[in-house]
C-alpha cells in the first residue's frame, strides 16, 4: 500500500502596503482641529476705501458679538460726529451668524467623526467637512450682502458722499479654515477608501 502524503502549504501572509501617516486618523484630525481653533483668530473684516477699519473672529460672528475697532485715527479731517456714528454702527451687537454656527458645529462633529475608525466614517465626513466650508462661504456672502445694504441704506438717508466704499472681506484665517475643512474631509475620506 501506498501512502499519500498530503502536502501542506503554508499561506504566504497577503502584502500590505504601507499607508504611512496619510493613512492614518491623525493628519485628518488635526486638520479639523486647527480648522476650529481659527475660529478664534479674525475671520472678517470691514474695510472703508480700502483700509480695514473693523474686524471680528469666527467665534465673535457666530454669536453676533461687536466688531473689533481697528482705525482709532479720525481720517476725515473735522467730521468727527460722522465718524462716532459709524463707530456706533458696527460696535454695535449683531445678530447671531447662523452660517457660522452651521460651519463651527460641522467642523467640531468633523473632528469627532474623524477620531472613529468606523467604515462609513470616511463618506460621511467629507460629507460634513465640505458642508463646513459651504457654510463658510455662505457666511462670507451673508456678511457682504449685510454690509453693502446697511451702506445703501445709510448712503441714501444721509445723503453724503457715494464716493466712500464700505466693504466686508474675508481674511487669511477663513480661507485658511475652509482648506482645512476640506483636507480634512478628503484625508479622512481616503483613510476610509483604504480600509474599507
Amino acid at each position: 500500500m501506498e501512502t499519500v502524503q498530503e502536502s501542506t502549504a503554508t499561506p504566504l501572509p497577503s502584502a500590505t502596503r504601507s499607508t504611512g501617516i496619510l493613512g492614518t486618523k491623525i493628519p485628518s484630525t488635526v486638520a479639523f482641529l486647527i480648522a476650529i481653533l481659527l475660529f478664534l483668530l479674525p475671520f472678517a473684516e470691514i474695510r472703508c476705501n480700502g483700509t480695514a477699519i473693523a474686524n471680528n473672529s469666527g467665534l465673535g460672528i457666530a454669536m453676533g458679538s461687536e466688531w473689533k475697532e481697528m482705525v482709532s485715527k479720525n481720517f476725515f479731517d473735522g467730521s468727527s460726529e460722522n465718524n462716532t456714528a459709524d463707530k456706533k454702527e458696527y460696535n454695535q451687537k449683531h445678530d447671531p451668524n447662523i452660517f457660522a454656527i452651521a460651519a463651527l458645529v460641522l467642523g467640531a462633529i468633523g473632528l469627532l467623526i474623524s477620531l472613529l475608525d468606523s467604515k462609513g466614517a470616511g463618506k460621511i465626513n467629507l460629507f460634513i467637512g465640505l458642508l463646513a466650508v459651504a457654510s463658510l462661504v455662505a457666511m462670507l456672502i451673508d456678511i457682504k450682502s449685510k454690509v453693502k445694504s446697511d451702506t445703501s441704506m445709510k448712503s441714501s438717508d444721509l445723503q453724503f458722499n457715494v464716493g466712500m466704499n464700505v466693504t466686508a472681506e474675508a481674511t487669511g484665517w477663513c480661507y485658511l479654515a475652509m482648506i482645512l475643512f476640506a483636507i480634512g474631509a478628503v484625508l479622512n475620506w481616503q483613510r476610509g477608501k483604504a480600509t474599507g
